[in-house]
C-alpha cells in the first residue's frame, strides 16, 4: 500500500542561535523576487553597490514587507552615502520582522559614525586592562619609563629596570624583546622613532645615546657634547630631524643634528630666565621646543635656537615628567595624574588619576587605535585607559564582501572601525569569530508518514585563517579627479605636471584612472600616464560642472578595488557650489568614508580652497596641499600608505549545503579587542550549477 507523503518544514532553532544570529528569514515566494535578491546579493558581495541597489529594489517590490530585502537594500544606500535612507530602511527591517539587537546595535553605531561630535576625545578616561610586570614568579619587565606607539596598533616599551625594550602586540601581548646585544642597554629611558624606521635610546646609566636598527641590533652611538651628558632621559624629533635630549644630570635639552651629532645645549640660566632645575619631557609643536621641569611644576617653551620665550602651566602641575605633542597640544604624565595642557591658553585638562596616592605616570600616549596608554614606573605596569562612552559602544565590524566563487572555500573581506570611524589596526586571528548558520533537511517517519523537518544549526568556523591586513599592502588605487572649470582648462600644463609628480609616487605597481568632473558622466580614462596626460591636455570645460557627480563617479570607480583607495582632486580651490544641494557635504563623505577611500585635494594658483574639500579631507583621512608647496606631492602617497585601513581578509570552509546556488547562506563574524567587540552579519550564495 503506497502512503502519500508529506512534507513539513519546522525549524528547529538551537537556543543559543537568538543572540548569534539574528538576521530575518529567507522567505520569497515569488520567483522573480528570488532571482532579484540572489543576483543583488552577488553583485554587493562584488563591490557592485549601485547594481545591487537596484535588485534589491526589485526584491522589495515583488516583496513589500519582506525585512530580510530592507535590510539588504539598507546595506547599499550606506555603501552609496545615503545614510538616511539606509536608517529608515533599516527600521523598515525591524518595524516588520521584529525586534532584533543585533541590527539596533549596528543603527546605534552607524549614527554614531556620521555624528560631527563622534571624532572629539572624552573628557576623562578610565582603566579597564594592564600588562603587569610581575605574574606571580613570572617577571615580564621592571619600571617601564616610556611607551612609543607604532603605526599597526602596537608599541615599544622601554624597560629601565629590566634594560630591555619590548614590543607589545595591540592585544597586549608581549611579541619581542631586544636587549641590545652582547653590550646590552644601560637603564634605558625613552626613545624617539627616526624617518627611516630606525630608533635612537637613551641610556640614563651609561650617559649616552644610541641608535637602534628596525629590528633593536645597536648600529651606533651618538657623539658626546663637550660637556658629556649625565642621565639623559627623554627625547623628541623636530620636523627636520633634529632630536632633542633632556640632560637631567646637566640641567639642560642637548639638540644633536639629523647625523647624530651636537648643536647646542640649552635651558641654563639668563637674563630672563632662571633655569632648568629637573628637565624631564620634551616635546615640539611647530617650531617650539616645550621643555617639563619636574622640580619647578610647569613647561618652559623655546625656539628652535635655545631663545626662551616664555612658562606654560608654571606651578600647576604636580610632577610633570614624561611628554609628547597631541593634535596641537601637551600631553604630559604629571605624577598621579594624565593632563592635556594647551599652550597657548595655559589652559589644563585631566584626562585620568590614578587611584594610587604613590602612583608614578611617567609616560602616556594615545595608541594607534585611539586608546590611551601609560607607564606606572613605580607599579612596573601598562595601563590602557578608554573613554567610558567608546567602551559601552564597542567597535563596529563591517562584512565588506564575501567571495564564494570557490565554495565551499570562503573569503571574507571585513573592516573594523571605533566609535570615531578609525581604523583599528594591528588584530590577527585570534581576535576574530566566524559562526554560520547551516540548514538541512531530516526526514523521518511518523505515523507511517513521511514527514520533513528543517534544522537549523550554527556551527562555528574551526578551520578559520587570517588572510592579512591591507595595512601591510602598500599597494594603491587612485582616481584622479580634475576639475572642469574653465579656469582649471587655462592651468592644464600644471595640473598634467602635478598629475605626473603624483602618479610617479604611487608606485609602479598602483592602479590609477582619470576622471573629469565636467556637466556630465563621463568614463574613466586609464591605460597609463601618457593617456590620462593626453585626456587632462584635451579637457573641455564647462561652467556647469559638476564637483559633486565627479566625486560620486570617482568614488564608484574604486568600491571594487582591492588595494589603499584615494580620489586625488586637482583642481583651483572650486568646487562649483551653486550645483550642490543642501546634503551633498554629508553625503560625498559618506560615500568616501563608508569605502575606506581617501580624499586628497591639490590646490594649483593661489585662490583659496573651498570649506568643501579640508572637511572631505578630515572625514576620510586625507589633505589638502597646495601644489606648488616645497616639499613636493610625494608626501601624500607616503601618507596614504602609513594609514591604518582597519581591512583584514578571513577565509574558512563552509560546512553548509550549497543548495546547488540557489540556497541562501548565512555568515556571521564576531571581532573581540581587550573588552571590546563588534560583529556584522551577512550572507552568500554558492555559484549555480
Amino acid at each position: 500500500m503506497n502512503v502519500p507523503r508529506r512534507s513539513v518544514c519546522l525549524a528547529l532553532v538551537l537556543a543559543s542561535a537568538a543572540p548569534l544570529f539574528a538576521q530575518f528569514p529567507y522567505q520569497f515566494s515569488e520567483p522573480a523576487a528570488q532571482e532579484a535578491f540572489r543576483t543583488g546579493v552577488e553583485a554587493y558581495n562584488s563591490g557592485r553597490y549601485a547594481e545591487s541597489l537596484l535588485l534589491f529594489e526589485q526584491a522589495l517590490g515583488s516583496s513589500p514587507d519582506d525585512p530580510l530585502s530592507s535590510f539588504w537594500l539598507g546595506k547599499a544606500y550606506w555603501r552609496l552615502g545615503a545614510a538616511t535612507t539606509a536608517f529608515e530602511l533599516w527600521r523598515d527591517a525591524m518595524e516588520s520582522g521584529g525586534p532584533s539587537p543585533f541590527l539596533q546595535a549596528r543603527l546605534e553605531l552607524a549614527e554614531g559614525l556620521i555624528d560631527p561630535n563622534a571624532g572629539q576625545a572624552g573628557d576623562s578616561y578610565v582603566r579597564y586592562a594592564e600588562l603587569a610586570g610581575v605574574a606571580g614568579s613570572e617577571r615580564r619587565f621592571l619600571r617601564p619609563s616610556w611607551v612609543e606607539p607604532l603605526p599597526d596598533g602596537s608599541l615599544l616599551l622601554v624597560a629601565h629596570g629590566t634594560n630591555e625594550v619590548l614590543k607589545v602586540s595591540a592585544n597586549g601581548q608581549i611579541v619581542a624583546t631586544y636587549t641590545g646585544g652582547s653590550s646590552g642597554f644601560d637603564r634605558p629611558y625613552a626613545l624617539a622613532l627616526l624617518p627611516d624606521g630606525d630608533m635612537v635610546l637613551s641610556e640614563f646609566q651609561a650617559d649616552r645615546l644610541v641608535r637602534l636598527g628596525v629590528n633593536g641590533s645597536v648600529r651606533s652611538y651618538h657623539e658626546q657634547p663637550q660637556r658629556k651628558l649625565a642621565g639623559p632621559q627623554y627625547l623628541v624629533l623636530d620636523h627636520d630631524g633634529f632630536l632633542y635630549v633632556s640632560d637631567v644630570g646637566m640641567s639642560r635639552v642637548v639638540k644633536y643634528s639629523p647625523e647624530g651629532k651636537p648643536v647646542l645645549a640649552f635651558g641654563g640660566k639668563s637674563a630672563v630666565f632662571a633655569g632648568l632645575s629637573i628637565p624631564t619631557g620634551v616635546a615640539v609643536i611647530g617650531d617650539t621646543v616645550y621643555v617639563a621641569d619636574a622640580a619647578r611644576r610647569g613647561i618652559y617653551a623655546f625656539d628652535s635656537y635655545g631663545n626662551y620665550l616664555g612658562s606654560v602651566a608654571e606651578g600647576r602641575l604636580v610632577r610633570p615628567e614624561g611628554m609628547r605633542a597631541h593634535e596641537g597640544s601637551l600631553l604630559v604624565a604629571d605624577s598621579v595624574r594624565v593632563v592635556l595642557v594647551d599652550p597657548e591658553t595655559e589652559g589644563l585638562r585631566e584626562l585620568f588619576r590614578a587611584d594610587r596616592a604613590d602612583a608614578r605616570l611617567v609616560s602616556a600616549a594615545f595608541d594607534a587605535n585611539g586608546e590611551l596608554v601609560i607607564a606606572d614606573f613605580d607599579a612596573s605596569e601598562l595601563v590602557y585607559l578608554s573613554d567610558p562612552a567608546e567602551r559601552y559602544t564597542g567597535l563596529s565590524l563591517e562584512l565588506l564582501r564575501v567571495d564564494a566563487s570557490s565554495f565551499p572555500s570562503v573569503s571574507l573581506d571585513v573592516r573594523v572601525l571605533d566609535r570615531r570611524g578609525r581604523a583599528v589596526g594591528g588584530l590577527g586571528l585570534g581576535n576574530f569569530y566566524v559562526s554560520e548558520l547551516v540548514e538541512t533537511i531530516e526526514r523521518r517517519l511518523e505515523a507511517g508518514q513521511a514527514v520533513d523537518y528543517k534544522l537549523q544549526r550554527i556551527n562555528t568556523v574551526d578551520d578559520l585563517s587570517f588572510l592579512g591586513s591591507l595595512d601591510a599592502d602598500q599597494r594603491i588605487d587612485a582616481v584622479f579627479l580634475v576639475e572642469g572649470s574653465p579656469a582649471m582648462a587655462q592651468a592644464r600644463t600644471e595640473a598634467r605636471d602635478r598629475l605626473t609628480e603624483l602618479h610617479g609616487a604611487l608606485g609602479g605597481d598602483a592602479s590609477s584612472v582619470l576622471l573629469l568632473a565636467g556637466n556630465q558622466a563621463q568614463p574613466p580614462v586609464g591605460g597609463g600616464l601618457r593617456d590620462m596626460s593626453a585626456a587632462l591636455l584635451a579637457m573641455k570645460p564647462s561652467q556647469s560642472w559638476r564637483f559633486d557627480s565627479g566625486v560620486r563617479l570617482a568614488a564608484g570607480s574604486l568600491f571594487d578595488a582591492t588595494g589603499r583607495k584615494a580620489v586625488f582632486y586637482l583642481t583651483t580651490g572650486s568646487v562649483n557650489e551653486q550645483f550642490l544641494d543642501g546634503p551633498a557635504a554629508a553625503e560625498l563623505a559618506a560615500v568616501l568614508r563608508n569605502n575606506g577611500i581617501a580624499f586628497y585635494a591639490v590646490v594649483l594658483g593661489s585662490d583659496p580652497a573651498a570649506p568643501l574639500l579640508g572637511y572631505l579631507a578630515d572625514a576620510t583621512g586625507g589633505q589638502v596641499a597646495r601644489a606648488d608647496r616645497p616639499e613636493g606631492l610625494a608626501g601624500l602617497a607616503a601618507d596614504l600608505r602609513s594609514r591604518n585601513t582597519g581591512w583584514y581578509r578571513l577565509s574558512f570552509m563552509s560546512g553548509a549545503p550549497d543548495g546547488f546556488g540557489l540556497d541562501y547562506l548565512r555568515v556571521n563574524v564576531e571581532v573581540y579587542l581587550r573588552g571590546r567587540s563588534g560583529k556584522d552579519e551577512g550572507g552568500y550564495f554558492a555559484p549555480l550549477r
